[in-house]
């Protein structure tokens, strides 16, 4: 059986990440106020909400929009 050390693993993972200009990866915990933001926002439908490819990806539209300084609107807060 050929098995490869999982620090084997995490390094390529790590070296892939870097060569597509990806900094750092960390998990997230999205609670139901952040789903729904991101409904209200547009960002994800309604039927999506329990889909964990949809809302990470949503997640990722969400941050790269910020980055790009067009922010999330937030509602109801401050």
């Amino acid at each position: 059986m050929d098995t490869e050390p999982t620090s084997t693993v995490r390094a390529r993972r790590l070296r892939e990440r870097r060569s597509t200009g990806v900094v750092m990866v960390a998990p997230v915990e999205i609670g139901a106020g952040g789903v729904e933001l991101l409904v209200g926002n547009g960002l994800l439908k309604q039927h999506q909400t329990r889909d964990r490819n949809a809302v990470g990806g949503t997640c990722l539209e969400a941050l790269e929009q910020w980055d790009e300084d067009h922010g999330a609107r937030s509602r109801g807060q401050g």
